[in-house]
């Protein structure tokens, strides 16, 4: 609804205008004034889209006031009424930015069209402006993404006359969401608004792909305590399908490519621990007391053996490391019988046994400290390090076989816990070795895939992008055309025009 100011020393013809325009379709809220000087203070109180004025007024002219308006206003649009007399008048009034005028006694045919032309100018000036708005959004989430993936020092440099990096710089943190099924390619804006109306965070939201949403935070607060809030909330109202990961803290936009990797990281502990929901950096997944600590600790490194997950076996030798100097309340016997255990579990899965595991368990009773046997798990674990390198052919004939698997069947809905089925790993350990051998996750390379098809069947056919969704994996085209938009930098169609920006043409703007 626009607003109109009407200034006039005459009441009866504020009256008169105000009578014009309540006869129009369009609702207006209509203010008043009966000179320049009770304008002016109007106009520093309120917002007004266009002003009606008067030229000959007590305390202020119409000059004047128009001059003054503009200063106070810089957007507003002006008309000015004057007599047949008046025209010097209305040429200072048109240089001072009066945009048009209305002859005395107003014509109302003429006040009419006046009204109508100031109307469809603000419109479409509003409409391009949130075009302008929308596009300056996207291009910074288009960039933001890209610089997440891959980004920088010398990236920022690259990119900084397109977005304002200094923005980035408020960035304090990253929450990552994950649904089991293709919850956001249906339902990404409706999760969108309710969340936004239940934490009453400022937020940006960058989509991942079907199964996946990033949070980015733009104040500072317990990340711990907000992801899980939003943990619990998901679950409770879209069902109980969602996995949450939460990130440490962010000082600087410098900072922001090495959080989200270890945010995917983080995120992949769902596929050793089914049961839960949240993962947090730096916490074992239960609340361990003191006492449990030995126990709990070479229990998870036990599994993490058997399951092959070098990631975390380092991750819980780090904190096991960290916290040598707690281990004086266990006693000694203790202490190496169960680390004992564990180095067994280490021979067992290198199949190593015999005279050499004998000795490794009496060299382990032989220690004078914790920090030796420390030394030796370290040294175990470099080992079985170096046996997966060795089994390096099998891991790419595994990771060739899942890719071709891709390429062959984008069209169909695809999961890393099918594609780890298909070559007969462990979820976790096949997103590990993936990631290993192509330097990127395997939900980033199945919607690399698809979107390098959706290219190829916009420029080498003439199939509609309803077909070209489906074919590539959609089911939903609204977010297929968002989808290729934030990973080529423009729509299908422009890019069917050869109109793109990004990566491989930067400098072309939407």
């Amino acid at each position: 609804m626009l607003t109109i100011l009407i200034v006039d020393d005459e009441k009866l013809e504020r009256r008169g205008i105000r009578f014009l325009l309540e006869q129009r379709e369009e609702e207006f809220e209509i203010l008043e004034a009966p000179n320049g000087k009770a304008a002016c203070d109007i106009l520093m109180k309120r917002s007004v889209d266009i002003l009606f004025t008067d030229i000959k007024m007590p305390y202020m002219d119409g000059i004047e006031l128009v001059k003054r308006a503009r200063e106070l206003c810089p957007r507003i649009e002006m008309v000015i009424f004057s007599g047949y007399g008046e025209f010097e008048y209305a040429r200072q009034a048109m240089q001072a930015g009066v945009e048009s005028y209305v002859l005395k006694p107003v014509d109302p045919k003429e006040f009419h069209a006046t009204i109508s032309k100031l109307a469809e100018h603000i419109g479409k000036r509003e409409e391009q402006e949130q075009r302008n708005r929308e596009n300056q959004d996207f291009r910074n989430e288009y960039f933001l993404k890209r610089y997440l993936y891959q980004g920088n020092q010398e990236y920022l440099q690259r990119i900084s006359d397109k977005v304002s990096v200094e923005d980035w710089n408020r960035i304090r943190g990253l929450i990552l969401i994950e649904s089991e099924d293709n919850f956001f390619e249906e339902s990404e804006e409706a999760f969108i608004r309710k969340l936004s109306g239940e934490v009453h965070q400022r937020m940006m939201f960058l989509n991942q792909g079907q199964r996946q949403e990033l949070c980015v935070l733009c104040d500072s607060c317990d990340l711990a305590v907000l992801a899980q809030h939003i943990c619990e909330w998901i679950n409770r109202v879209f069902g109980e399908k969602f996995y949450v990961a939460a990130g440490s803290p962010i000082a600087g936009c410098g900072e922001l490519p090495g959080a989200f990797q270890k945010l995917e990281l983080l995120m992949e502990n769902k596929f050793y621990q089914k049961d839960r929901r949240l993962f947090l950096p730096g916490k074992t997944p239960e609340e361990v007391s003191a006492d449990q600590f030995l126990d709990d600790i070479l229990r998870r490194m036990t599994e993490n053996i058997r399951q092959d997950d070098m990631v975390h076996l380092w991750e819980h030798f780090q904190i096991l490391r960290a916290n040598l100097g707690n281990l004086s309340q266990y006693s000694l016997i203790y202490t190496k019988f169960m680390f004992s255990n564990l180095i067994r579990e280490f021979y067992v899965h290198l199949d190593i046994g015999g005279k050499r595991l004998q000795a490794a368990i009496q060299q382990v009773y032989e220690f004078r400290s914790v920090q030796e046997v420390a030394e030796m798990i370290e040294s175990l674990i470099a080992d079985m390090e170096r046996h997966m390198e060795d089994q390096g052919s099998a891991s790419r004939d595994e990771v060739a076989r899942a890719k071709s698997y891709i390429y062959a069947h984008y069209g169909e809905d695809i999961s890393v816990e099918m594609l780890a089925d298909l070559v007969y790993l462990s979820p976790g350990y096949f997103s590990y070795i993936f990631k290993k051998k192509t330097g990127e996750n395997v939900s980033h390379f199945i919607r690399a895939c698809r979107m390098e098809k959706a290219k190829e069947l916009l420029t080498q056919t003439n199939k509609k992008i309803v077909q070209i969704c489906e074919e590539t994996g959609f089911s939903n085209v609204s977010y297929f055309c968002r989808s290729f938009r934030e990973y080529c930098g423009c729509s299908p169609e422009k890019y069917r025009k050869g109109e793109a920006f990004g990566e491989q043409g930067e400098g072309k703007i939407l």
